[in-house]
């Protein structure tokens, strides 16, 4: 299953953020994220959630069409 590096790549080029900041911004390190995107390993539920729902705030189209 190949969501979650495509959801963390996804993520990451709407928000402008490198492996490093995204990281900060999750509160895992540097390596988390870049395993997680390179399908090396898989977040913990709860993450995965959290991921789930930034994908959901960054994807409303804020004009609301």
């Amino acid at each position: 299953d190949n969501e979650v590096p495509l959801l963390v790549k996804e993520l990451r080029t709407r928000l402008h953020l490198t492996q490093e900041q995204f990281a900060q911004r999750i509160g895992v390190t540097y390596s988390t994220i870049n395993h997680w995107e390179n399908g090396k390993r898989s977040p913990q539920p709860f993450l995965l959630r959290r991921l789930r729902e930034m994908r959901a705030e960054v994807c409303v189209d804020p004009d609301g069409e």
